[in-house]
């Protein structure tokens, strides 16, 4: 558990110290919002098209050997991403780190629900509460870095810890072991299949896919801190603290809502959580200065729309068996995850085009059409909170 847990931390640790790091790297290197969305974009691509195998590979390799190459991937291309000094070199590290990333999703979901048959739900939301503290820590942690230092030293010491914890599992003893002979590959496919046939799982995977913010890598993370420095005119420090205020509300929403979903049908919760979102957003696109209100709003922001992964993912083990889990979580977040790019590279287009606030209407409309997808979906089973 500590070990998948602190995992996931330093994933998004690393994941999210790119976009203070890249609002300071557009003045140094003339970039555009179009071109921090295809950094993004090219990243995204990556991790998205390698989670949809892990389902498969896990039948002949060990979880703990995927996660400490992943781990260890995503650190090295971190640390040399902090010597490049044109567009070309970190399009393509983007891409590496992309790939690096990739497991700890569906692996370690799937890990810790093997590990913890009889407390399934608590471990999952501690796996998903680890990567928010990662968010939370990672843009004051690169705010202060950046100032005491510079940006390539920022990206070095963010680095160095996923290849420590990638050599630790590596020296992990994994007792999950792998199926033997021919029906590891029966194993594979006839989850992904049952999978592709529930048509609960996929209404709820293709929520995750059409919501606009609250995703990792999401464009929370990529395109709020420049708006902060170059809309509202406020400094690097100043806009990664409001960033990390979106993080803690990003904490605290599943954990509370996720607890809401244990008392009440967690489609009705989930359906209150994406409308709160595009009445949160709205609210956002129309702030335009530093007041006790922008903070309000951030942390709400930040509660609700991080809160849709959380309880989608409770969902996803309410509709599916499991012995199918490695499948599931790998289809779930394939699917979920695949309109990433998409949305990173329209939200770069519309802010450069119709600046942030034209761009949150666009956002607030994705969540209402969420609610209407889950329309469909069964209630699914009620548990009483103990």
């Amino acid at each position: 558990m500590g070990l998948v847990t602190t995992s996931h931390t330093i994933n998004h640790l690393n994941a999210n110290t790119l976009p203070l790091v890249l609002g300071v790297m557009m003045t140094q290197f003339g970039l555009s919002y179009t071109d921090l969305g295809l950094l993004q974009t090219v990243n995204s691509l990556v991790s998205n098209a390698m989670q949809a195998v892990f389902g498969f590979v896990v039948q002949f390799v060990k979880r703990s050997v995927i996660l400490g190459v992943g781990n260890i991937t995503m650190g090295i291309s971190t640390i040399l991403l902090g010597g490049t000094t044109s567009f070309g070199p970190m399009l393509g590290l983007r891409a590496v780190n992309g790939a690096g990333s990739s497991p700890q999703h569906p692996v370690g979901s799937t890990m810790l629900a093997t590990y913890f048959p009889k407390a399934r739900g608590r471990a999952l939301a501690l796996h998903s509460t680890a990567g928010n503290l990662g968010q939370a820590i990672a843009p004051m942690l690169a705010a202060t870095l950046i100032y005491f230092f510079d940006w390539r030293v920022a990206l070095v010491m963010v680095g160095i810890p996923s290849v420590i914890i990638g050599g630790c599992f590596l020296l992990m003893r994994d007792r999950v072991q792998t199926a033997g002979g021919a029906h590891r590959k029966r194993a594979g496919w006839e989850g992904y299949k049952a999978c592709l046939k529930n048509r609960d799982f996929m209404l709820v995977s293709c929520l995750l896919m059409v919501g606009a913010a609250g995703r990792d890598g999401g464009i929370t993370q990529v395109y709020f801190v420049p708006h902060f420095i170059r809309d509202l005119g406020l400094a690097a420090a100043v806009a990664a603290s409001l960033l990390t205020l979106t993080q803690v509300g990003g904490m605290v929403g599943p954990l509370g809502l996720g607890w809401l979903s244990d008392v009440w049908p967690r489609k009705l919760v989930l359906q209150a959580s994406m409308l709160a979102s595009a009445a949160s957003t709205l609210w956002l696109g129309q702030q335009s200065l530093l007041t006790i209100f922008l903070l309000i709003n951030l942390f709400i922001q930040g509660a609700v729309t991080f809160s849709r992964q959380t309880l989608t993912q409770a969902m996803i083990t309410d509709y599916t068996s499991d012995q199918h889990h490695d499948a599931a979580f790998s289809l779930y977040y394939t699917i979920g995850f695949i309109s990433g790019p998409a949305w990173n590279l329209a939200m770069g287009a519309m802010m450069q085009t119709w600046g942030f606030t034209g761009a949150t209407y666009v956002m607030a409309a994705s969540y209402i059409a969420g609610m209407i997808l889950l329309i469909p979906v069964r209630m699914g089973p009620v548990k009483t909170a103990s």
